[in-house]
């Protein structure tokens, strides 16, 4: 007997990226998160990079680390993505200067969450530079392979009416916020 996949399709989400001063993609983490053109991207527990024979981390973290693959239901690690654009502009992210911002397929491990996913593996699925300032990048992330269009950044940053109307949405349903 064979185990079959759920899905043969990749899962679709939204997110933010950086770009970085090569001109390739990375995540909002850390500029050392770079996704290579032609390579998925592929999740790494944030404790995967501590020394764990270390403890003075563990005073600080709180956590009690153990070696595990990305995502996992007991920790916050995977390749994050909205279910949709309106699901990532509900959410206000501090101190964040993406210049990009994209549908990204999810493959391998997902866990679901009630904005989106926390996936294994992520690769560009499309991707709109900011104008003005992410424009000068456009050519080199044709890198990718997929769709590089510019987009306003009033078309895909924070928006104080979708966060309003999640928290409303989020009462009604008894949801926490």
């Amino acid at each position: 007997m064979t185990n079959a996949p759920d899905a043969v399709e990749p899962i679709v989400g939204w997110r933010y990226w950086r770009v970085a001063d090569d001109g390739r993609l990375a995540s909002l983490g850390g500029a050392r998160d770079r996704w290579l053109p032609g390579q998925p991207f592929r999740a790494r527990c944030r404790h995967a990079r501590i020394d764990p024979f270390d403890e003075r981390w563990r005073l600080v973290d709180g956590f009690a680390w153990s070696p595990h693959g990305a995502p996992d239901e007991r920790c916050s690690c995977g390749v994050y993505a909205a279910r949709s654009l309106a699901a990532l502009r509900s959410r206000y992210l501090f101190g964040l200067r993406f210049m990009a911002v994209g549908e990204v397929s999810l493959w391998g491990k997902v866990i679901p969450g009630r904005l989106g996913y926390r996936a294994e593996l992520g690769y560009p699925r499309s991707i709109y530079v900011i104008r003005g300032p992410g424009e000068r990048h456009r050519a080199g992330l044709g890198a990718y392979g997929v769709p590089v269009e510019a987009m306003a950044r009033a078309e895909v940053a924070f928006s104080p009416r979708l966060a309003l109307a999640d928290l409303v949405r989020r009462v009604e349903l008894g949801v926490g916020a």
